[in-house]
């Protein structure tokens, strides 16, 4: 397979990494994950703002030459050379600063790194196991929305989840307020209106995030505690590689509503 590094087309095992690495060294960066299904590259537009926003937290820049619509052509080279124009795939950039400094880096120019795998369709599924860990909790901070290179929470939850043969768990925030899942959003719809947790708990602004808040425009934003969930008539998680069902039932219409938005490139 394939792999694009600093706009250069690498075999996977050229890759060269130093032990200087800011990636590695510090967590010093940032990444999103990418749906490519039917030939279509999936909220592209929304992935590229939350980098843009990431990258201006941290004091990050792209080269002047790097724009979105190179890096756009670059992601698509990409899959052709690994053969994966017509079918599902992963795609995933990183972006990381240059080597150089110790705690206090000394540039604010970048490294970045495109891949692609071969991945799964869109899915709505049921996963009825979920439990609250409560062990790392979340806050609110200038890089918690972004999708950043230091993920340990969900490192830690995911192995309390594969301990405890979980199918999810539930994320809280300092104050015990719900705050996302492993590697999704999380919602509920009580009285047919949306709900999902506060940017403020701590959670990622997830991809699907933004485009449920858009299906749904009178959906609340706020601070819950669990309790709330066992009043709603359906629980479930999103990121843009599918719904996870975790208690209750959508609607026909509800259900056909969602799924489209994610899975018809004309809506």
């Amino acid at each position: 397979m394939s792999l694009v590094y600093n706009s250069t087309v690498l075999a996977d095992d050229a890759l060269p990494l130093l032990p200087t690495d800011r990636a590695f060294q510090y967590g010093d960066g940032l990444f999103e994950t990418i749906r490519y299904e039917r030939g279509h590259v999936w909220f592209w537009p929304d992935h590229i703002a939350r980098l843009q926003a990431g990258m201006a937290a941290l004091h990050l820049t792209f080269p002047p030459d790097l724009t979105a619509d190179v890096l756009y052509s670059q992601l698509l080279d990409l899959l052709a050379r690994n053969g994966l124009t017509d079918t599902t795939a992963r795609v995933k950039l990183q972006v990381w600063r240059q080597p150089g400094g110790l705690y206090t880096p000394v540039t604010s120019a970048i490294n970045y790194l495109l891949t692609a795998r071969a991945g799964l369709p869109f899915a709505s599924t049921e996963k009825p196991k979920i439990s609250i860990y409560d062990t790392f909790r979340l806050h609110d901070s200038p890089v918690s929305s972004l999708k950043t290179l230091n993920s340990l929470p969900y490192v830690l939850a995911g192995i309390y989840k594969s301990q405890q043969q979980l199918d999810d768990v539930l994320l809280l925030n300092t104050n015990g307020y719900l705050a996302e899942c492993q590697a999704a959003n999380l919602f509920w719809l009580t009285d047919n209106v949306l709900y999902t947790p506060s940017l403020r708990t701590g959670c990622v602004d997830g991809t699907a995030r933004k485009q449920l808040l858009r299906l749904f425009p009178d959906a609340r934003e706020g601070w819950y505690l669990p309790d709330v969930l066992a009043t709603a008539a359906v629980v479930f998680s999103a990121n843009v590689m599918g719904i996870q069902v975790f208690a209750g039932a959508f609607s026909t219409e509800q259900h056909h509503y969602i799924v489209q938005h994610f899975t018809d490139p004309a809506t």
